[in-house]
């Protein structure tokens, strides 16, 4: 994956959300669960209104496009997520002089 990729996929605070939540726990979760911590991080809280849109964008815009450049998988029947290869944006998600995780919320 070159450089302009890997800044297009982690354009998005959700995607990159995502992205370090799968890292953080053992590149495993689930939509339900990914869905309710972004409705929480937008709100502070997760209503089931938030909690629904945030799974439709999961399910129609980030998981499709993290999977699609070979950074996850996902099963819609399950709702199962895998982490498969981060190499490449690994490196943007961390801050090189300090080695610690880059906050996602700006």
């Amino acid at each position: 994956m070159d450089t302009h990729e890997a800044f297009a996929i982690l354009a998005d605070t959700d995607r990159q959300h995502i992205v370090t939540e799968l890292l953080e726990n053992d590149g495993r979760s689930t939509v339900g669960i990914l869905a309710d911590q972004l409705a929480a991080r937008r709100r502070n809280h997760a209503d089931e209104l938030e909690r629904e849109r945030a799974e439709l964008r999961l399910l129609h815009n980030h998981l499709p496009r993290l999977a699609d450049h070979g950074v996850l998988a996902y099963d819609r029947a399950s709702g199962e997520v895998v982490l498969k290869e981060v190499s490449d944006l690994e490196p943007y998600l961390t801050d090189p002089t300090r080695k610690r995780t880059i906050p996602l919320d700006s």
